[in-house]
Formats: structure tokens, C-alpha cells, sequence
């Protein structure tokens, strides 16, 4: 119980002073910093991504439990992501023409509907209709505070001028945040279970707590939202009102595959799309297997550990945020060298997940795995952003996650296939391969593009 008391007093403290800032901002006795600002788009990215924890090390227990099998899961992530990259690009205009923050706002709604939709399907007509709404969800809120934070950087003023924050460590910063937040969410996401199996309570599912929780949380979360994030009117009034919803997703998906440093990073977009769908969908399954072959059997109380590993690979994505500042001075700068080494070292690390048998050997390779596989995203962000016009940087970042979703799209049905008849080793050891192959297109891109850019 002091645990959830200790949680209570930080999140009231953080309400409080977020309250007294938003009132100094108000009455103008206090300017925005860039401090400010990365501290409190922090905390709501942190507040977000724990709530995005809670299902993350269930999920795919979730549908076992409803009685899907490993192709049924494959499908239902399908219609998932696929619903999110139908719908990506024409929303992320709508963000960077009605407002990024009201854009959000919306999405979260959509989410609730789509885990009451979740906690009552039994039938895998209905499952696929909930997944369309969580991917919709997904969707809308893609591209949406990343841009307003990137604009918004730009236009705050320095607190200390001897110490210049560039942009790439304050993004290394806010992934920091963002990756504790899922740890802490996935910890609490694999003890939930584990209690309601303790107080006996009577569940449909041990795992609908979860969708419980998420469902109060995201409410919760558009009141903190509303306090911490202020639209910035004059991003929005950069973007032509002239301009059609769909004549600007076209034209950044046009700038998007020819920009000479934009096109290569979509085409190593959608190979990591690929590989984090068929390690994030196959890996509790992978696991409960090695459970049930080393041990006498899987019991109710070993849930918590799905959630504790989940948590450390969370950790472990934290600490490649704030080592990739470092690695990328030791790169004298560059970015695309930064990528081209971590993506390697993921995919022969990933090669070696695909054959561990034991628990021990299973969890520190996928802790390894993503920790390399995480440690270049940051310099994508800033190449991302540093290429892309301001008006259109919602609809270029949504372009960018819809890439990642189509490959997670072919990625689940694929593999989905071929791990429920040949294995799911075989999935991650053809995703392992292509990670390595697809890393050359980071060579590929100019020199004159790939050095740190003093924000």
C-alpha cells in the first residue's frame, strides 16, 4: 500500500507545481524556457507511455486467453496496424491544420472506446473491431505533440546561455521519460493480473484490470494534458488554409521518397517496423514456451515476470537514450554512423534471441537486442525534423509512422503465419538478417546531412 500512497503524493506534486507554472506563464511573470519546456512535455509523454505500459507485457495473453491462436493474433495486430496506417497520414494533416494538442486530445478518447470495445469481445469479428478502433487511436495522436514540441523548442528562448540545449538532447531526454514511463506501466501492467488472481475477484479475464486501469488513467490523462501542452497558434497558422487535407498528405509523401536524406530513412523504417511487430507480438508466447519447458509449468503468479522484463527493457531503451548522446560525439556527429552500428549489433543480437532456450539467455539478449535496437532513434528524430518543412512536420512524422506500420502490417500476417507452422525462432531469424542487410541505406546518405545541427 505505500507504494500506491508514494505514487498518490508524486502525481499530486506534479498536478501542484505544473498549476503554479501554467499560472506564473499566465500572468507573465515567467517565459517559457526550453527547460521548461522539455520538462513538462517530459512529464506528459511519461504520464502517456505509462498508461501505454499497462497492457504492453499482457496483450498478446489477452487474445490466448479469448482463445486465439498464434495466426488469429497475427490478424487481429494486422487489422491493428493497418487501420493506423490507412488512417495516418490524411489525420496528421488535420493535426497541422485544426491544432496538434485538440488532435490529441481527441485521440485519447477514441482509445477508451476502444478498450471498452477490447474488455468485451469474445468473438474474433468483434476482437478485430476493437483493434480497428485502438489502431484508429493510434492514428490520430501520431505526429501530433512531436511537432508541437519540435516548433516549440525552436521558439523558446535559452535559461542558460553558456549551456546551448540542442535539440537532440532534449529528444534524448523526452525518450528517457517516455521509457521509464512504459517500465514503470509494464511492471504495473504484469502485477495487475497477479492481484486479481490474489483477491480472488471474479474476471472474465485475468487481464481485464488492465483495460480497467488504462480506461480511469486516460481520463485522467486529458485533464493533465490540458494543463501541461498549450497549442501554439501561430504553428497552425503556418500551414495554407488553402490547401487541402489530402493535396498536402500527397505532397509530403512525395517529399518523402525523394528527399535525399528523408527516403533513406523510410526505407530503414519499414524493415524496424517489420522486426518490432514480430518481436513485440511473438515474444510473450516465445517465452511462456521456455517457461513450460524448464520449469514444471507456467503458474498464475509467474505473470509478473512478463511484466518485470518488460520493465527492464524499458530500462534498458532509457539508458540507450542517454547513451546515444555520448556515442554520437564518439561518432564525431554523425548520425547516419550512429544508426548503421546499432542497427547491426540489434540484428545479430536479435539472430542470437532467436535461438535462446534458456530463461536467463532469452532475457539478456532481449534486453541487448533493444538496447541497440533503440539507441539510433533519437538521430532520426533530429535528421526527420531538420528535413522537413515546418508546416507539413505532423504530416511528414505521420508519414513516418505509417511506413512503420505497413511494415508491421505485412510483418504480422507473415510471420504470423510462419511462426504458427514453422516457429516463431524462424520469424526473428529472417528479421534479424534483414536488419543487418537493410542498415546500408544509412551509408547511403549524404555526408553533408548526417552531422549534429546546433539547434
Amino acid at each position: 500500500m505505500n507504494g500506491h500512497y508514494t505514487m498518490l503524493f508524486c502525481s499530486l506534486l506534479f498536478w501542484r507545481v505544473n498549476m503554479r507554472l501554467f499560472e506564473k506563464q499566465r500572468t507573465g511573470r515567467s517565459k517559457m524556457t526550453r527547460e521548461v519546456l522539455v520538462w513538462r512535455y517530459a512529464i506528459q509523454q511519461f504520464i502517456h507511455w505509462t498508461i501505454v505500459g499497462i497492457t504492453i507485457p499482457v496483450l498478446i495473453l489477452l487474445f490466448q486467453a479469448r482463445g486465439f491462436n498464434l495466426q488469429d493474433i497475427g490478424l487481429v495486430m494486422a487489422v491493428w496496424v493497418g487501420s493506423t496506417a490507412v488512417l495516418e497520414v490524411p489525420l496528421g494533416g488535420v493535426a497541422d491544420r485544426y491544432g496538434r494538442k485538440a488532435t490529441y486530445l481527441g485521440s485519447l478518447i477514441v482509445n477508451i472506446l476502444g478498450c471498452f470495445a477490447l474488455l468485451y469481445v469474445t468473438e474474433l469479428v468483434e476482437m478485430l473491431f476493437s483493434a480497428f478502433m485502438l489502431g484508429a487511436s493510434r492514428a490520430i495522436y501520431s505526429g501530433t505533440l512531436d511537432a508541437w514540441f519540435y516548433d516549440a523548442f525552436q521558439q523558446c528562448r535559452q535559461q542558460c546561455r553558456q549551456r546551448k540545449l540542442t535539440f537532440h538532447t532534449a529528444q534524448s531526454y523526452v525518450n528517457m521519460s517516455v521509457t521509464i514511463g512504459l517500465a514503470l506501466g509494464s511492471l504495473l501492467g504484469g502485477w495487475l493480473p497477479d492481484y486479481v488472481v490474489s483477491t480472488g475477484a471474479q474476471w472474465a479475464s485475468i487481464y481485464d484490470l488492465n483495460l480497467v486501469v488504462v480506461i480511469v488513467a486516460n481520463t485522467f490523462l486529458i485533464a493533465v494534458t490540458a494543463v501541461l501542452i498549450r497549442d501554439n497558434k501561430e504553428q497552425n497558422k503556418a500551414v495554407d488554409v488553402k490547401a487541402t487535407n489530402l493535396s498536402v498528405s500527397v505532397q509530403v509523401l512525395s517529399e518523402a521518397f525523394t528527399h535525399d536524406v528523408i527516403k533513406r530513412l523510410m526505407q530503414t523504417t519499414i524493415v524496424y517496423g517489420a522486426v518490432l511487430s514480430a518481436v513485440e507480438t511473438f515474444w510473450q508466447p516465445y517465452l511462456m514456451a521456455i517457461i513450460q519447458t524448464t520449469t514444471s509449468g507456467p503458474n498464475e503468479s509467474s505473470i509478473t515476470l512478463f511484466g518485470i522484463l518488460a520493465g527492464l527493457y524499458f530500462l534498458m531503451s532509457a539508458l540507450s537514450s542517454l547513451f546515444s548522446i555520448r556515442l554520437l560525439a564518439f561518432c564525431n556527429g554523425s548520425h547516419k554512423t550512429l544508426m548503421l552500428a546499432t542497427r547491426i549489433l540489434a540484428g545479430l543480437v536479435l539472430i542470437a534471441m532467436a535461438n535462446s532456450d534458456e530463461t536467463l539467455s532469452f532475457t539478456l539478449s532481449y534486453l541487448a537486442f533493444f538496447f541497440f535496437f533503440t539507441l539510433g532513434n533519437s538521430s532520426q528524430s533530429v535528421l526527420t525534423h531538420e528535413n522537413t518543412q515546418p508546416q507539413h512536420r505532423s504530416t511528414m512524422l505521420s508519414v513516418s509512422s505509417l511506413v512503420v506500420t505497413c511494415g508491421a502490417v505485412v510483418a504480422s500476417l507473415l510471420f504470423g503465419f510462419i511462426s504458427e507452422h514453422y516457429g516463431i525462432s524462424l520469424s526473428w531469424l529472417i528479421c534479424g538478417g534483414a536488419l543487418v542487410v537493410s542498415s546500408a541505406w544509412f551509408v547511403l546518405i549524404p555526408d553533408n546531412h548526417s552531422a549534429v545541427a546546433q539547434q
